[in-house]
This record gives structure tokens, sequence and C-alpha cells, in this order.
């Protein structure tokens, strides 16, 4: 068999590699095609309100108008969003790690099983927001107002919670270890059976039963009775997750 003289590739080798060149081109092609640009995620959402499982990483949406916009499942980590208007929005496992929402309006939001650990929420108004199986371990919502809000099985180690208004808001089966609650407003809140070990409470905490502090926590999460677990969940949109889901789940999402 004759040698191909050095420096010359055999004709049939030269095709193949041309051809797996090709191959790989078009991968790459299609490849760019399915991944949404961080620019272009951004002229989407505020096109369309909607930019589901977006990549929006450090976006900065800063006091934007978001009313009802869709960004299930969107990456907004240690994005921007201080004083944007989120009433009504759904955030359903949307990633919010290290965000800044301070002073935003979040009322009627969905934020089920969203994660936003260590995110800033200092301020923060909301009604009926939904916070159900969320991630908000050491999320500051220092000043926030978070009436009838839900947070049901949310996983809330080590957040800052001074100074919040929680009227009416479930903490049912939610971790509640280090949680700091001075000066907190927790009247008939619920927190049936929520995991409740070193909860700060002082005289400035207003308890469920509209007494002042110190509030003895196990003593509420004990008796649901008193602490009104008779009332309706309130899940705002869709993705909410039922009371009846197990939380053993709960609390190990986060953990895996």
């Amino acid at each position: 068999m004759q040698k191909a003289p050095p420096g010359h590739a055999r004709p049939g080798l030269a095709a193949g590699i041309a051809c797996l060149l090709a191959g790989v081109a078009m991968a790459h092609t299609a490849l760019a095609q399915t991944i949404v640009p961080h620019g272009d995620s951004r002229d989407r959402l505020l096109a369309t309100n909607a930019c589901v499982k977006c990549d929006l990483a450090g976006v900065d949406l800063a006091g934007f108008n978001l009313m009802g916009a869709d960004l299930s499942q969107a990456d907004l980590s240690r994005a921007n969003l201080a004083g944007a208007y989120l009433i009504g929005a759904t955030l359903y496992q949307a990633r919010l790690t290290g965000a800044n929402l301070s002073g935003a309006v979040i009322g009627g939001a969905n934020l089920s099983a969203a994660d936003m650990g260590g995110a800033n929420l200092t301020r923060v108004v909301s009604s009926r927001a939904n916070l159900n199986m969320a991630n908000l371990a050491s999320a500051d919502f220092s000043g926030a107002k978070l009436e009838y809000s839900n947070m049901e099985g949310a996983i809330l180690t080590g957040a800052n919670l001074s100074r919040t208004d929680l009227y009416e808001s479930r903490f049912l089966f939610a971790e509640l270890t280090n949680v700091n609650f001075i000066g907190a407003n927790l009247h008939e809140a619920d927190f049936s059976h929520a995991e409740v070990n070193g909860v700060a409470t002082d005289a400035t905490t207003t308890c469920p039963d509209l007494k002042p502090g110190p509030c003895d926590m196990h003593a509420w999460s004990e008796s649901g009775e008193q602490s009104g677990a008779a009332r309706q969940p309130y899940f705002a949109g869709e993705g909410a997750a039922s009371r009846e889901r197990p939380f053993r789940f709960v609390l190990t999402r986060y953990r895996e």
C-alpha cells in the first residue's frame, strides 16, 4: 500500500474530519439557539412581561413595573429588584439568592418553592404573598410588611424578621431556627408544628395572642388551636403546594 506523502492527509480521512467539524459546528449553532443570552432575556421580559426559565442573574430591574409578570424558574440571583412592583407576579421556583428586593411591592406574588437564600427583602411591602416551601435562609426581612403571607413549610433558618409586620401570616411546618423576631408583630400568626429553636423575641415583640413578648414560641408551635390553625391557607397563583404535602420533603429539598 502506497503511503501518503508527508504533510498530506488521506482523501478519506480528510473528508471524515471535514464532516466531523461540520457536525460540531452545527451542534454549537443549535446549542446557541437554545440558550437565551442575558441581554435578550431582559429585553424579552420588558417587552412581554414574561421570561420563564430565563437567565436574569445580576440584572438591574430596580423600580420597574413587573406587575403580573411570569418569571417561573428564572435565575434572578444577585438581581437588583429594589423598589420593583411585583404585585401578582409568578416567581414559582425562581432563584433569587442574594437578590436585592429592598422596598419592592410583592402583594399577591407567588414565590412558592423559590430559592431566596440571603436575599435583601428589607421594607418589602406585601399582603397575601405566597412563600410556601420557599428557601428564605439568612434572608433579611427587617421592617417588611407581610400581613396574611403564607410561609408554610418555608426554610427561615437565620432569617431576620425584626420589626416585620406578620399579622395573620402562616408558618405551619416552617423551619424557624435562629430567627430574629425582635420588634415584630406576630398577632394571629400561625406557628403550628413549626421548628422554633433559638427564636429571638423581646418586650417589643407582639405575640400571637396580642400580648407583649418575650413570646413562648414553643407553646405556639405545639398548640394549633390557640394560634388559629383552623383558618384556611391562602395560596396566590398557580404552583402553590397544598398543606397536605409531606413536610419531610419541605425540610430537606434545599439540603440535598
